[in-house]
């Protein structure tokens, strides 16, 4: 692992001097869309950045210095058992901080009350705050491969990361990276300050994930948790949802089916009504942009917010217009 690092700062140091020029040749999305991966986008979440277990570039199985390898796309964020209790979200599987986040803290621009994440975007930030490594699971693929091995009682601790714990990973008798469970971004040792920034993106080609990673301190991204209105009428900035589904969620149905589909837009109602979460305009599974068969909406939005696809890396994506997805909810 040493020498891993070490390899990776010289080629930091090598392009320094070039990456200061990278915004020059870069084209930047608004989204934070990266179009350079090499995954299809197509199909399924195996074939997008999601699947943890594959290294989406040309130089090989890399990402095994930087998480356990547990061969288990699902595993990354569920169990089917011994679920983490602290949020409700579907058989989560991962580690997760609960309020140590900075919110966006201007109301009255919005005029509506915002609250801390709730469980639809926590389960987001679990990976693009920034601080929980990508690998820091619950349950690792197996029977009673648990923290408590075998009690789920611990579980509950959802919050705390156990290395120790992760370190015990063995797969196919080789043992796991010891110490090397890499965070998105932030942290000392993190895909960002590894392989994936600027520098390395000029220096050998491997995409920028700098944007992916949130942190933290969330007032310079959408809000989130924020109240959305339950009337509407002059002087309501926000169209009505089709469907209100009282104590669960408020969706655009807008194809009239009565249900959520995977590219229609939705509110989360956790407790106080429905709210906007990172899961409101995004599907971490993908979405076909232009029906099954077709390439994801970039960003895994639910709704593609212009991109089209003429440029490279965005053949085969269909555009559903600027500005298409904030104005499902903004009536501007």
């Amino acid at each position: 692992m040493t020498q891993f690092l070490r390899f990776f700062t010289t080629r930091v140091q090598t392009a320094s001097l070039a990456s200061a020029f990278v915004f020059l040749s870069s084209t930047v999305y608004a989204d934070g869309w990266d179009p350079n991966s090499q995954a299809s986008t197509i199909g399924s979440i195996a074939n997008t950045r999601h699947n943890l277990t594959v290294d989406f570039n040309s130089s090989g199985n890399i990402m095994q210095l930087a998480r356990n390898q547990y061969n288990a796309i699902c595993v990354y964020c569920h169990t089917p058992h011994g679920a983490n209790k602290q949020i409700n979200a579907p058989l989560w599987n991962r580690t997760v901080n609960l309020d140590s986040f900075t919110i966006y803290d201007k109301p009255t621009t919005l005029m509506r009350p915002i609250s801390l994440p709730g469980p639809s975007s926590l389960t987001c930030l679990s990976c693009h705050d920034g601080t929980i490594a990508i690998d820091s699971v619950l349950n690792m693929p197996g029977s009673g491969r648990t923290p408590s091995g075998g009690s789920l009682s611990n579980n509950e601790v959802g919050i705390i990361v156990n290395d120790a714990f992760l370190d015990s990973w063995v797969d196919a008798g080789n043992q796991g990276p010891t110490g090397t469970h890499f965070t998105l971004g932030g942290a000392a040792a993190s895909c960002v300050s590894a392989c994936h920034n600027a520098a390395i993106e000029l220096s050998i080609g491997w995409p920028d994930y700098s944007n992916f990673v949130l942190g933290t301190d969330l007032r310079d991204d959408h809000p989130i948790g924020v109240l959305f209105p339950t009337t509407f009428g002059p002087g309501i900035d926000f169209n009505e949802p089709n469907v209100i589904i009282p104590g669960r969620w408020a969706f655009f149905d807008t194809n009239g089916s009565g249900f959520a589909e995977k590219d229609e837009v939705r509110l989360y109602d956790s407790g106080d009504g429905p709210e906007v979460e990172c899961a409101s305009c995004h599907d971490p599974h993908g979405v076909p942009s232009n029906g099954p068969g077709t390439r994801f909406n970039p960003s895994f939005l639910r709704v593609n917010n212009g991109i089209s696809g003429s440029g490279d890396g965005e053949t085969g994506i269909a555009s559903a217009g600027a500005s298409t997805l904030c104005l499902t909810c903004h009536a501007k």
